[in-house]
């Protein structure tokens, strides 16, 4: 009995609209399926998307700088086609009081407060939680865009050099945490069962760990019970996502997330290529 064909369309953006290496690998093992697998940017033609079997969402970078536009593209996505992750995945997504959620279904994630951006409001912070250094990042922002680690002894001029952006939207302030310093753990989930995780590792002197900074990645096979804690995190969402990346690092066993990304997540699969596979298989049942 031979599997139907499915065709399935990678989004990708309009900077950079070509399927990335790692999903290239994922595009290969649907196609040996018997998909056929085109990638075309979301923000571009409408065209390209019709009459596919499935979108799924893969590099679709920048969209925050483009929100109202992503949103409605995602639900005339999910209107006519299926997409992955789900629209009511994206929306829980989007929406910046997720790792709030996280924590009131007991995940453990890092501290945090989200104020208005002056000096009065994070200073009660600091003086509520004793911390000596915390991080500031705008309440709505991505990819490490305007991220900074905030001084208890410098916080008034270091405040006033902030981005406008954290200014409008106020910020969150979060604890520091040290172990950024090792690296930050990805953790990659194909329907909630953990295929591989990667860490990023800032370079010397930065606790950044996005890819503008430059992180060095290596694969790596964390401890099991390490594994089911993300997994365990995935079980608090909506529904359970086609893919996940969990964010986070580990603090005696323990996992604290930073982010759990659903929507555009780079899934590193050229480290790992059996992963592809993992994906794909994920997908075709999905679609079966």
């Amino acid at each position: 009995n031979p599997r139907m064909t499915f065709r399935v369309v990678l989004a990708t953006s309009a900077d950079d609209p070509a399927i990335t290496a790692s999903d290239r690998l994922y595009a290969e093992a649907l196609e040996r399926r018997g998909c056929r697998v085109t990638g075309a940017p979301w923000d571009g033609p409408r065209e390209a998307f019709a009459g596919a079997d499935a979108v799924v969402l893969r590099s679709t970078w920048g969209y925050y700088r483009a929100l109202e536009d992503f949103k409605a593209w995602t639900e005339a996505m999910a209107a006519s086609t299926r997409l992955f992750n789900s629209r009511d995945l994206v929306r829980w997504n989007l929406r910046k009081d997720y790792v709030e959620k996280l924590a009131a279904a007991g995940v453990r994630v890092p501290r945090s407060f989200v104020v208005p951006c002056e000096p009065s409001a994070i200073g009660h912070v600091f003086d509520e939680t004793g911390w000596a250094q915390a991080v500031v990042k705008p309440a709505s922002g991505a990819s490490g865009h305007s991220v900074e680690l905030l001084q208890r002894a410098t916080l008034t001029a270091q405040i006033a050099g902030l981005a406008d952006e954290a200014r409008l939207s106020g910020v969150v302030v979060q604890e520091f945490l040290p172990e950024i310093a090792e690296g930050e753990l990805s953790l990659v989930y194909f329907d909630g069962v953990f295929s591989h995780a990667i860490r990023k590792r800032p370079p010397p002197g930065e606790f950044r760990s996005n890819s503008r900074y430059n992180p060095t990645r290596t694969d790596e096979t964390p401890p099991p019970a390490v594994t089911q804690q993300g997994a365990a995190c995935l079980a608090a969402l909506p529904e359970m996502p086609l893919y996940a990346r969990v964010d986070g690092v580990v603090r005696d066993s323990v996992l604290i997330v930073i982010e759990v990304e659903l929507l555009e997540p780079a899934l590193f699969m050229e480290f790992v290529p059996a992963s592809a596979e993992r994906f794909a298989e994920a997908t075709m049942k999905r679609l079966g």
